[in-house]
């Protein structure tokens, strides 16, 4: 009976768990390599902190760890589900971050561009609500 609990508790707890990949990180040569560019506002795209936790709540729900293309999916399904094929475009309102995420599919993937992926919008809330996705 014992067991039985514990596994009953580690099936419920699973949905609790938020699952994080960590990032490739490059070797010490390559890096050495690397220049930061001087940093000014007129040379960058600023954005807010609100803004930054509005599109990683949308990144998550749009592309959500896991959702790789199968091997046997078509060449437009697995260039939709590849996030380097979408541009975000962020926007202010009163209390809430309007997103959306355009693909570009025709110039990441030299496909067509198909008329039934237009991408998605969502407005997210200062507090990290979504509000409306379409």
């Amino acid at each position: 009976m014992k067991r039985f609990c514990i596994g009953v508790l580690l099936l419920m707890c699973t949905g609790c768990s938020h699952i994080h990949r960590k990032p490739q990180v490059a070797s010490e040569q390559e890096a050495s390599r690397i220049q930061f560019p001087e940093w000014s506002q007129d040379a960058t795209t600023t954005l807010t902190g609100t803004q930054l936790k509005a599109l990683q709540i949308a990144l998550d729900d749009f592309r959500p760890i896991g959702s790789e293309p199968s091997k046997s999916a078509d060449a437009s399904s697995r260039c939709l589900l590849e996030l380097k094929t979408y541009d975000a475009w962020v926007r202010s309102g009163d209390g809430v971050t309007f997103i959306h995420f355009t693909p570009k599919e025709d110039e990441r993937c030299g496909l067509q561009p198909t008329v039934m992926d237009a991408g998605a919008s969502y407005a997210v809330s200062d507090d990290g609500v979504i509000l409306k996705r379409e």
